[in-house]
């Protein structure tokens, strides 16, 4: 560490030595570049990457959905929303990865949870907005601040200020009552140096799924003071939500559903999303409903062979309302982008963020034993259930500083930094109401909630880094990209898990104290000349454990980091009006954290490490454009992801215990083997018409390769329309109107995108381990919705 300060340093000398100050205003671009050095791939570097552009953030933006939505029309990337329509609660996947294995920063800096190691999608719906770029890199990559990438990397860049001052407004409405509504405005530039800009966006929909209506958004407030070679710059950034959860999906074959036609453990067809749809399931919400039954205890259906739901319902009779995840959170960043000379830029960011959330859930007939209570009655009876609402949640605050160098000729172009960042947050748990009266008296005394679980967390992480790429016989490029990582992560207190001694409960409690140093490396070469563009590269990456691995491994060992090495091949040509590209890559894992069967009681999956899997593929772009209206790409994501020597943790349910059954070689679970997208452009004058067609193949939802427990593939298309006005005269200052229409899953698809599984051994009811009983969360997608738009731009 001492080293990497002192290059940092020694680079900062250099410059200011060097510096040239000159009277012309430096362009924006130049100081833009180095905010963003430490994070994105320089030119020609030998990495799979794709590039969304402003324009095309401006037009998703108007959607309402999640940015992962957007995302997800490039290579190996899959996406979907909670609540069927992609606002509110989102996630995504890159080459199969989940969200605590995606690196995601903001001009630089990390958006990932420190704990979880995640970005959680529920309220940066208007993130499209903000941006004047987005970059994705798949693989490793080059990213250097944050949590270890071994699925990808997303760099997001928020808006150069307009020097002109501006104004923009937009509105949306669409199916399920979903409004988007969002200004954006620049004051331009005053006393020739400052300019303050900002935006506020946000969303609220009914939500296609039962008990997901909600309401989030973002806004932007920033503050910009440019100099003759320099640039300070303030961003307050801040997102807020309150929307209604639907985790557990659509649930079939489990206690609820499976007793369709009386007998335990059937599902009386109920096996595939159609299924679930033409039943009338497609919108239930076990968090927020369930299915009515009459007095022989058979479900009820209405004349059309729907089954019928009913609310749950408090102490005094009134109606739960719904599970709601309410999360506030504000980055903070302050910037100081110098260019002293032609050759030397340097970016220092101090940045800190304040988060709070929770997430209200009515929890159904509920053992007393889960929130660690034994509760006797006034009459001497142990009352074992009732109902209870339980509160989780979190504060956060994230703070730190980090500094970019780089120095650019016609053959150099090196960039070395520093990152160095501390965590301290915080977890609990209240029961805010339970049903039984007497229970409520007792723990509830007064009307205070009964806190459960509380516990404290700190996580230091600090590393420095150096890359370097060398341009030389004109046509050829070396890379090298040297990180050291030091990390430390300490939590204590109780958590909300407990364990019986005698005739009491103790909280599990916690008290872990870990530290890692790691070094990753990087290199590559790569090969450009006219069209043509060749590249070969390896790297090699830590990432240590996240929280849920720590708390949730029950009897598994102490979690390891996971390790992992990348190497990846592309060739890419770009014609006169035509393109085309592969990059192969071969993803080798040692102790990648995989699903064991066990879950979590919120239908988390829980984790352990596995010595051996890796991921292979081939990623394939093309595009065409035959006339100057008209364009066509596509891309396709294939891939292998397999698992080796792994033991599932089987569930005997009579036995409430787990029988360990050995695989020798299956498929990593959440890993499609086939994504595929295919976009029409046609544009004219101020006309724009967009085709998107996608297609994702079967998933498994365990790591065991078995059908019974997967998601059928899928393809849904959606087509975007927009139409430009520029009147020749401005009235009332009006420069721009657009207008458009989004028109999400044309033909009405029934389809799941993602979803969970239980399965359980019951060797005396006919459901051994070859014919398992089944149960299955779908996460369902709506049909057919619509969303006009309006934008008017002075």
């Amino acid at each position: 560490m001492k080293k990497i300060i002192l290059f940092a340093a020694t680079l900062t000398c250099v410059a200011v030595t060097k510096a040239q100050v000159t009277t012309d205003t430096l362009k924006q671009q130049q100081l833009d570049e180095v905010v963003v050095a430490g994070v994105r791939v320089q030119k020609n570097a030998p990495y799979a990457v794709s590039n969304i552009k402003k324009s095309e953030l401006e037009s998703f933006s108007k959607s309402g959905r999640e940015l992962p939505l957007l995302l997800s029309m490039t290579p190996g990337v899959l996406a979907w929303g909670e609540n069927g329509l992609g606002t509110g609660t989102a996630a995504m996947r890159i080459r199969g990865a989940a969200g605590s294995r995606i690196n995601i920063t903001l001009d630089g800096i990390a958006l990932n949870s420190p704990e979880d190691q995640t970005v959680f999608w529920a309220n940066m719906n208007s993130y499209a907005a903000l941006m004047r770029s987005v970059q994705i890199q798949r693989g490793i990559g080059t990213s250097t601040n944050g949590d270890g990438a071994f699925g990808g990397s997303v760099s997001l860049a928020t808006n150069i200020p307009s020097k002109k001052p501006s104004v923009e407004v937009s509105g949306s409405y669409g199916s399920y009552n979903t409004y988007n509504a969002g200004v954006n405005f620049s004051s331009g530039l005053l006393f020739n140096h400052l300019i303050f800009d900002g935006a506020y966006h946000e969303t609220a929909t009914d939500g296609y799924v039962h008990g997901t209506s909600g309401r989030s958004g973002s806004y932007y407030g920033g503050l910009t003071w440019l100099g003759n070679n320099f640039r300070i710059s303030y961003k307050n950034i801040g997102n807020f939500e309150k929307t209604g959860q639907a985790w557990n999906g659509v649930v079939t074959g489990s206690n609820d559903l499976s007793l369709m036609d009386g007998t335990y453990g059937t599902t009386t067809g109920i096996t595939t999303d159609k299924d679930m749809y033409d039943r009338g399931l497609g919108k239930f919400n076990p968090l927020y409903e369930y299915l009515q039954t009459d007095a022989s205890g058979a479900f009820v259906k209405d004349a059309k062979g729907n089954y019928l739901t009913a609310r749950y319902t408090m102490r005094d009779g009134s109606l739960w309302n719904k599970t709601t995840d309410n999360f506030y959170q504000n980055h903070n960043l302050l910037s100081f982008a110098f260019h002293p000379s032609k050759h030397w830029s340097h970016n220092v960011t101090l940045h800190y963020t304040y988060g709070y959330g929770y997430y209200s859930e009515f929890k159904h007939n509920t053992k007393f034993a889960k929130f660690g209570l034994i509760f006797t009655d006034n009459s001497g009876q142990v009352v074992k259930k009732s109902d209870f609402v339980r509160l989780k949640g979190l504060t956060q605050h994230t703070y730190g500083i980090a500094y970019t160098s780089n120095y650019k000729d016609e053959n150099w172009n090196v960039t070395g930094g520093l990152n160095l960042q501390q965590f301290r947050g915080g977890h609990f748990g209240y029961l805010t109401y339970i049903k039984n009266t007497e229970a409520d008296a007792k723990y509830r005394a007064g009307g205070h909630n009964y806190k459960y679980y509380d516990s404290d967390a700190h996580k230091y992480d600090y590393s420095g880094f150096f890359k370097a790429n060398y341009h030389f016989a004109d046509y050829w490029n070396v890379f090298m990209d040297l990180q050291y990582r030091h990390v430390e992560y300490m939590t204590d207190g109780e958590n909300d898990r407990f364990y019986k001694v005698g005739n009491t409960y103790q909280n599990q409690s916690l008290n872990i104290s870990e530290r890692y140093d790691f070094v990753n490396p990087k290199a590559g070469i790569s090969y450009y000349r006219g069209g043509h563009k060749a590249y070969a590269s390896i790297a090699y990456a830590n990432r240590e454990p996240e929280r849920n691995n720590f708390t949730d491994n029950g009897s598994y060992p102490a979690p390891e980091p996971e390790r992992m090495m990348d190497i990846e091949l592309g060739y890419q040509y770009n014609g006169r009006n035509w393109n085309a590209g592969i990059n192969l890559y071969y993803m080798d894992y040692n102790n990648q954290f995989v699903q064991t069967g066990a879950q979590s009681d919120i239908g988390e999956n829980l984790t352990t490490n596995i010595k051996s899997s890796y991921r292979m593929g081939a990623e394939i772009e093309a595009g065409w454009s035959p006339f100057s209206w008209l364009t066509i790409e596509g891309n396709a994501a294939l891939s292998r992801n397999i698992i080796k020597d792994f033991d599932e943790m089987a569930s005997v349910y009579w036995e409430s215990s787990f029988r360990k059954i050995h695989y020798g070689h299956s498929t990593l679970a959440f890993s499609p083997s086939a994504i595929l997208n295919g976009m029409l452009n046609l544009h004219y004058k101020g006309f724009e018409a967009m085709w998107h067609t996608n297609f994702v193949s079967r998933q498994y939802l365990d790591n065991t390769k078995n059908l019974t427990r997967s998601l059928p593939c899928y393809s849904q298309s959606n087509l975007n329309f927009s139409y430009t006005i520029r009147p020749a005269k401005h009235i009332a200052g009006l420069k721009e109107a657009v207008l458009g229409m989004n028109l999400n899953n044309i033909f009405n698809r029934h389809y799941a995108a993602s979803g969970w599984v239980y399965s359980s051994i019951l060797d005396n009811n006919g459901h051994p381990n070859e014919n398992r009983y089944t149960q299955i969360g779908f996460i369902p997608m709506a049909g057919f919705n619509i969303m006009g738009n309006i934008t008017l731009k002075f």
